[in-house]
């Protein structure tokens, strides 16, 4: 894979994560953070993983907002970045934060000498696939 790639992704990360923390206005968006961006390598999807705060019906609601957003974001990258072509954007949830925080729980638990049942515990999330380039398929509303 070229170096292309990487630098392709991280310019649209910082352009949508501008974007969104300066430019929308809809009242189902939370505290967004874009965590990371994986673009196809022919530049027509793009797989934006993002963390969101507070609760599920705040995280659904924030998710459809940037979902629902979509078409202005793409004109405001395609105006904002010099490249080829503007892929359809594509949003997911990061579940790395919420991964971490269980296994510090985890290690919490047995540094204190704890035996918590893993019951008590909260559920650990599945990890998010990122072993190499990710097919994207559109969304499913």
């Amino acid at each position: 894979m070229s170096e292309r790639m990487p630098r392709v992704d991280e310019l649209l990360r910082e352009e949508i994560g501008t974007l969104v923390s300066s430019s929308m206005s809809d009242p189902r968006l939370g505290f967004v953070t874009i965590i990371s961006v994986e673009t196809t390598p022919d530049l027509r999807h793009a797989k934006v993983f993002v963390s969101l705060i507070g609760s599920e019906e705040q995280q659904a609601a924030s998710l459809a907002a940037l979902r629902s957003a979509v078409p202005f974001l793409r004109t405001k990258i395609s105006k904002g970045l010099r490249i080829k072509r503007v892929p359809a954007l594509h949003f997911a949830i990061d579940e790395s934060g919420l991964r971490g925080a269980r296994i510090q729980q985890l290690l919490g638990s047995l540094a204190d000498g704890e035996t918590a049942h893993p019951t008590e515990l909260a559920p650990l999330p599945e990890p998010t696939p990122r072993s190499g380039r990710v097919k994207v398929a559109p969304d499913a509303e």
